[in-house]
């Protein structure tokens, strides 16, 4: 039987399919009963029905053409979707580190901040304490009131006003780093999926570790290989069936044995003809075709050789056929893979879509920490400012009390000389008097009787009297007066002020 077989361990049969060379010598076609060729016919039709495997092969090989064309598309899809997410991937990582240097800058600023302003809240609460520990001095305070400090001659609310709106900046600070910090791990949160997304999607052409792996392109060419072979194995069993019926057709009795054990073949009773397909025509055919004797033995001849391979011919059909199935379905599972991963790659790629439609909110938040972080450091820096002018007033005002401290005492030191002074000239004053009353007694003692004493109208008038006071100013309170002895005061006369 001229049919070839596939696999790597058969070849080509060596027997041409045509039946022209001549017989052996010792073969005899009117040795072969009848009852053989007709039971090599029948085995010749039922080896037929191999056409249902050879469709079956012929259905594997077109399927696995499709599923190769689809798997080529797919991974060239699959390739370039891939190119494109690990691009945007590299995009958005790159996004992220810049808001991730922007949220890194915003916390050490802050840490920064909170340290300046403690150390200028410190300060500013060292020079407060300063004053309320420096007690003022009772002699600038009216007598009787409580002892007071420094601080109690400034207004704290000022400084409490400051505070409460540097601690206002630092809570908008913090929102601004919450709310940022929240973009922060939603934008993280996308990563990861996306991560995940693209983890699980396969590279199409990564083998299986649990199967024995073979590119598409091979398993397409060894199916269509069987194929080609299968097709070929039933041409040679066809060949072989068109020769059993001439050579039945051709021997006495024998188109009416085979229409009869076709028929008992059959569960219906029908007739059937040779060839198995009922004809009307063919009931009216001759039983018996005439044929050269010569030709009808190289027939029986080639239908007797061939029929001792027609069942390995058949079974070597089943057996490609199931080489056929397992290679079908390493490449169906590859193409499955293929589609899997293509149907994971575009997964991935609507997930970077989503987080693409988020992408915008996230650089948003960025500029709007960005831009609340400047307006509020700005406050901050400007708080920091006017605290450290007010630590200077309090210092000045500190170190302007103790100039006043020696004012005060300047003060009472010129006070004390120009009152030791004016004592001292009170002194000279009363010896004045004292001479002068003393002269006066004298000139009345000597005189006094002699002269009228309207003669000199205020004659015996006491001499006049003086004192020195200090002029009281705003507040200040009136020292020890210096005035001289009172002795008698002329009419019409009064105090002469000493400035």
């Amino acid at each position: 039987m001229a049919a070839p077989r596939s696999g790597p361990s058969s070849g080509p049969r060596s027997r041409p399919t045509s039946y022209h060379d001549p017989p052996a010598p010792e073969f005899d076609a009117d040795d072969v009963p009848v009852e053989v060729l007709v039971r090599h016919l029948l085995a010749a039709k039922q080896s037929l029905s191999s056409m249902a495997l050879v469709l079956r092969a012929h259905d594997l090989a077109t399927n696995a053409r499709q599923m190769h064309e689809e798997s080529v598309i797919l991974s060239a899809q699959t390739g370039a979707l891939r190119q494109l997410i690990e691009y945007q991937v590299r995009l958005l990582r790159r996004v992220r580190r810049v808001m991730g240097r922007a949220y890194d800058f915003g916390r050490r600023d802050f840490k920064q901040l909170i340290r300046a302003l403690d150390a200028a809240n410190g300060k500013l609460e060292k020079t407060m304490q300063m004053l309320r520990d420096t007690h003022v001095e009772r002699i600038f305070r009216p007598p009787g009131e409580e002892d007071k400090s420094l601080m109690d001659f400034v207004d704290e609310n000022s400084v409490e006003a400051m505070r409460d709106a540097l601690k206002a900046s630092i809570a908008e600070l913090q929102a601004a780093q919450t709310s940022f910090d929240g973009d922060l791990l939603r934008f993280d949160y996308d990563l990861r999926l996306l991560n995940k997304t693209i983890a699980a999607a396969p590279a199409p052409e990564s083998p299986s570790s649990s199967a024995p792996y073979q590119p598409i392109p091979h398993l397409l060419a060894s199916l269509g290989d069987h194929s080609q072979a299968m097709a070929q194995h039933l041409t040679s069993l066809n060949n072989h069936f068109d020769m059993c019926v001439k050579a039945v057709r051709a021997t006495e009795g024998g188109a009416a044995l085979a229409r009869r054990r076709a028929a008992e073949s059959t569960d219906d009773g029908e007739p059937v003809s040779i060839s198995g397909v009922i004809t009307e025509q063919e009931s009216h055919v001759a039983g018996l075709e005439p044929m050269d004797p010569q030709e009808r033995a190289e027939i029986v001849q080639v239908v007797m050789q061939d029929a001792l391979e027609v069942d390995e011919v058949v079974a070597e059909i089943q057996a490609v056929l199931q080489q056929m199935e397992q290679e079908f379905g390493l490449l169906k599972e590859q193409a499955d893979r293929i589609r899997g991963a293509y149907l994971a790659t575009v997964a991935a790629f609507q997930v970077l879509e989503e987080i693409g439609s988020r992408l915008h909110s996230y650089v948003a938040g960025q500029h709007e920490f960005e831009q609340r972080w400047a307006d509020e450091k700005e406050a901050i820096l400007r708080k920091l400012g006017e605290m450290d002018e007010m630590k200077r007033f309090y210092e000045g005002y500190a170190s302007a009390y103790d100039s006043l401290l020696l004012e005060a005492e300047r003060r009472r030191a010129v006070e004390d000389k120009i009152y030791n002074t004016l004592r001292k000239a009170k002194e000279n004053v009363d010896n004045l008097v004292e001479a002068d009353r003393k002269q006066r007694e004298h000139f009345r003692q000597e005189v006094g009787e002699f002269l009228p004493t309207d003669l000199w109208v205020g004659m015996d008038d006491p001499p006049k009297r003086w004192e020195l006071v200090p002029v009281k100013e705003g507040a200040a309170e009136a020292q020890e007066e210096l005035s001289t002895p009172k002795v008698a005061t002329p009419a019409g006369k009064g105090k002469a002020p000493v400035r």
